[in-house]
């Protein structure tokens, strides 16, 4: 048997109405793991990464 979780955002869920939900604290492994990418300078998922945007805003095209 072979069963398959679905996984739904928690962090800001927002609600039929215009209240936002807090999402549920990070479990410490979590975040000491994600302290240890940023002292090696590693991406973090859900931080900001400055030279991501500063390629999407180029225009894709050479100019002439």
């Amino acid at each position: 048997m072979r069963t398959t979780m679905r996984l739904t955002p928690v962090i800001g869920v927002q609600r039929a109405s215009s209240e936002m939900v807090p999402g549920p604290e990070l479990e410490p492994i979590f975040t000491a793991l994600a302290q240890q990418w940023e002292t090696d300078g590693r991406l973090v998922p859900g931080r900001a990464d400055d030279e991501w945007t500063v390629l999407a805003r180029r225009c894709p095209w050479p100019t002439r």
